[in-house]
């Protein structure tokens, strides 16, 4: 719509300024100054004004658009970029975090393994000390019971190898 009216105001303006240049130069003299110089600053006036209405200010707004557009997609890359880079340091500030607590509670848990460790290890020295004691006490009582039923047959024993060895029957 724009360039059909610009082709058409052009196309008048060449027409005007066609016939007001052939009307001097019918004239005969080129390089004087008369009133068609007036008439072709008018022209040129109006050719500015409306090439300005028509071409450039559009042109200048597309350009200013674009330009804004673009700032503006620079300006929100920046700030997706800020975001990221915090983002980024959250999550390493969170995974620090998360990190020294699972070793602190690795730290407990070994602490308290090594505690119920130690517990068992108490628990299975008493036992067995305990046991030892009781096998020993026992040991000795046996030991006891078989001196003492050992001494009522030394008698008989010694008296049945004396008569052996002797050949002969002893008595005590």
């Amino acid at each position: 719509m724009y360039l059909s009216k610009l082709r058409n105001l052009i196309l008048s303006l060449m027409i005007l300024t066609f016939f007001s240049g052939s009307a001097y130069a019918a004239s005969g003299d080129l390089l004087s100054v008369n009133y068609t110089v007036f008439i072709q600053i008018v022209i040129f006036l109006i050719a500015i004004y409306i090439l300005n209405k028509l071409i450039f200010k559009p042109f200048i707004g597309l350009v200013d658009r674009r330009d804004k557009l673009t700032r503006g997609a620079i300006d929100e890359a920046h700030e997706l970029e800020e975001k990221v880079k915090e983002i980024i340091e959250e999550y390493d500030a969170k995974l620090s975090e998360a990190r020294a607590l699972a070793i602190e509670e690795r730290n407990k848990l070994v602490q308290e393994g090594q505690g119920v460790a130690q517990e068992i290890i108490g628990a299975a020295r008493s036992e067995t000390s305990e046991l030892l004691h009781e096998a020993k006490n026992k040991l000795e009582s046996d030991t006891k019971e078989i001196k003492e039923k050992i001494k009522g047959d030394i008698d008989g024993l010694a008296s049945d190898i004396a008569s052996k060895v002797l050949g002969k029957e002893v008595r005590n």
